[in-house]
């Protein structure tokens, strides 16, 4: 068994402070209960006391490494799980750049200019047109006429329809 101090509590340290405590203590009456020739029950007592406290320890070191060994693991699940996350991270960004070109050609193929283009992407996030006229410094009513003209060039009827349009291919 190997002593891993690294991954110790305080709590461990005083709990094996306080063992080899009863063990010094006990072993020093045992001894000289033994040279003064008195009870063999209260010398066996006290050489169980012994045992038991340097159980204790053991029980304790083998505590604290098969929490070192939990521990050990555990980082290894959260260094594969950061892996993971990153290359999921990275595919998505490669998912939306390709998606991005997508949208932009088949905003092309409408004919979209390019203010058009800017509304068209704004209502695939789902803001409102008051909140499309803030992000645009543009008035509401400009707002809503680009969306008009956008859903005439791209043949749907309103907003849902027009993000369902895109998001459609996704969900199959």
């Amino acid at each position: 068994m190997i002593f891993n101090f690294k991954n110790m509590t305080v709590k461990d340290l005083i709990l094996i402070a306080m063992l080899f405590l009863v063990i010094a203590i006990n072993t020093t009456d045992f001894l000289k209960d033994i040279l003064h020739g008195d009870d063999w029950l209260h010398v066996t007592l006290e050489m169980i006391t012994v045992f038991l406290s340097l159980w204790g320890i053991v029980m304790i070191v083998q505590q604290i490494n098969n929490r070192s060994l939990r521990i050990s693991q555990l980082n290894k699940e959260v260094q594969k799980s950061q892996k993971d996350l990153a290359l999921s991270r990275t595919k998505l960004k490669e998912i939306g750049r390709e998606y991005s070109i997508y949208l932009h050609k088949q905003f092309d193929d409408w004919g979209l200019t390019p203010s058009e283009k800017d509304v068209a992407l704004i209502l695939l996030k789902g803001l409102s047109f008051k909140e499309m006229a803030e992000v645009r410094d543009t008035k509401e009513k400009t707002i809503r006429q680009q969306a008009s003209t956008i859903y005439k060039k791209s043949n749907v009827s309103g907003r849902h329809e027009f993000a369902a349009w895109f998001f459609e291919d996704m969900l199959v």
